[in-house]
């Protein structure tokens, strides 16, 4: 399945369509064939199918002289299957070239289409690279040096290329992540200062005080879902107004303001002695924090101690 499978995705990225002709599934038969001739097999019994393994792993041409299929024999599987992707693999690469040759006499073509045929043209050369080494590593073991062992095979040059291509179909996911999630890969780009005018910065200074204030409200501060848009509601500004006054006129994040003063609450809630009245879990509550976690980790981040470390050193 393999084989089909790259030659219908190759050749329908470039007609925008997933649908297969009568005539395609034609590209199928072998696979039916397949499956029908070893259909036996699985009624075998597991023991039989152990000690066959077994025979396997210990004489690796024995394959040659089984047959585990009743339409043909069994291991012209395994000469065809590297042969097939080959076949298929070089299609592909052939519908790339005519590609080629159509977009050097075409105006149309787009980005989104040069990402896809770049992945196509890097995924394919793999991919022909590994039934080229497939092939040849088969003829060696099973057709033409029956005398290699499987240890011998497996530790051969040949066989750790094979295993480097391998690995590096699912490494170019991560260089090219439109193609398996549809999203372009991030850019970093240089962040673009907001300039404002010098009045408007002086107004916007008596703004900061204002949303300072509000930001210290109690009231606020113990609403777990206290965020900027409520800032922006209660004092009837614009959220690029609160925005600036946090980072160029305070000089620091809504999130770290609001967690510093939740923390400051919650040592008065210590200092009082609330811990002898209520667990932790109310003093945390009695202070904002969304989590008895993040009412830890906070406090930690800002104080440098746990809670009880607190209290024992104003003790």
């Amino acid at each position: 399945l393999i084989g089909p499978f790259l030659y219908f995705y190759t050749r329908n990225s470039f007609r925008y369509s997933i649908q297969l002709s009568k005539i395609d599934y034609l590209h199928f038969l072998p696979f039916a064939i397949s499956l029908l001739s070893i259909i036996p097999y699985y009624f075998t019994a597991f023991d039989t199918k152990l000690k066959m393994a077994q025979l396997f792993i210990d004489k690796p041409d024995y394959i040659t002289k089984t047959d585990i299929s009743w339409l043909y024999p069994s291991y012209f599987n395994i000469l065809l299957r590297p042969i097939s992707i080959l076949i298929y693999s070089v299609s592909c690469v052939i519908i790339l070239y005519l590609f080629t040759k159509k977009k050097k006499n075409t105006s149309s073509y787009k980005k989104r289409e040069d990402v896809a045929f770049k992945w196509l043209v890097l995924i394919n050369s793999i991919i022909v690279l590994v039934a080229i080494i497939y092939t040849k590593l088969t003829l060696s073991k099973y057709f033409i040096d029956k005398t290699t062992t499987r240890e011998q095979a497996n530790t051969s040059l040949i066989s750790y290329v094979l295993c480097m291509m391998f690995s590096i179909i699912p490494a170019l996911m991560l260089i090219f992540p439109e193609i398996l999630y549809g999203i372009q890969k991030n850019k970093k780009s240089a962040k673009t200062k907001v300039i404002v005018p010098i009045d408007e910065h002086q107004s916007l200074e008596d703004t900061a005080a204002l949303v300072l204030a509000f930001v210290k409200k109690e009231e606020n501060l113990l609403n777990p879902n206290f965020s900027i848009p409520d800032i922006c509601k209660g004092l009837g500004l614009k959220n690029k107004e609160v925005n600036y006054c946090f980072n160029t006129i305070l000089k620091t994040k809504f999130t770290t303001l609001k967690k510093e003063l939740r923390v400051e609450l919650a040592k008065k809630e210590l200092i009082n002695g609330k811990l002898d009245s209520n667990s932790m879990e109310g003093i945390w509550m009695k202070s904002g924090f969304s989590s008895k976690t993040w009412f830890f980790v906070s406090f930690k981040e800002v104080t440098g101690m746990t809670p009880i470390e607190y209290l024992k050193s104003i003790e």
